[in-house]
């Protein structure tokens, strides 16, 4: 019972539809993100112009885009590698097509030994 709860289905529709909606969340996330500020800054805009005048509502975004890219640097510099470590494990931990065909491949090549290796008579 719990090995028929924990194994994982192959479900190619729903892939495709999280990868689409993945693929989408950064430019509606940056658009989402610039209306958020724009509010931020006229909710706190009688503060600003009361403490420092100076700060329009260009100084204010540019500001926020400077903290946004100092976080964009971390994640790619600390967080992008241990991402694609993780994937990188479970592409090989669990049933890979790809995997699978170029083990295949691997064994071929080494059963052959002669260095000449085989080509696909049907192309070209």
């Amino acid at each position: 019972m719990i090995n028929w709860l924990l194994k994982q289905r192959k479900l190619p529709f729903i892939g495709g539809f999280v990868d689409a909606l993945y693929t989408s969340l950064p430019i509606l996330g940056i658009i989402n993100f610039l209306s958020i500020m724009v509010i931020l800054y006229n909710d706190t805009r009688p503060y600003l112009l009361e403490h420092m005048p100076w700060v329009t509502l260009w100084v204010f975004l540019t500001a926020i885009g400077g903290f946004t890219s100092i976080i964009g640097l971390l994640i790619f510099k600390f967080v992008l590698p241990s991402l694609w470590t993780f994937r990188s494990k479970q592409m090989f931990s669990y049933e890979n097509q790809v995997v699978s065909k170029l083990d295949e491949i691997l064994k071929e090549i080494k059963k052959d030994g002669s260095g000449n290796h085989r080509t696909n008579k049907n192309v070209g």
